[in-house]
């Protein structure tokens, strides 16, 4: 399962409340949606799943890429708002 930014506590648990992936609500998958996803990609048999629009493009975009500049991508996404 690749759920990518979902809207639990898990930021607020890693303390990256200040991510710049959180500038933008609808980055955010609801929980809801990524818990069906996956439910629905187990019943299917899927042993993989990608749950998202934003999300499928972030990670077609990673596979395109080399991984120094996918976790460079990566790194940017994570930093706190206040930092450029």
């Amino acid at each position: 399962m690749l759920p990518g930014p979902t809207d639990t506590d898990f930021f607020n648990k890693a303390d990256m409340n200040e991510s710049k992936i959180l500038d933008d609500p609808d980055n955010l998958m609801s929980a809801e949606e990524v818990a069906a996803d996956g439910y629905n990609a187990l019943m299917n048999g899927d042993d993989k799943v990608i749950s998202g629009l934003k999300n499928k493009l972030s990670v077609a975009m990673t596979n395109l890429s080399t991984d120094s500049m996918a976790a460079h991508r990566m790194g940017e996404m994570q930093k706190p708002s206040s930092e450029k």
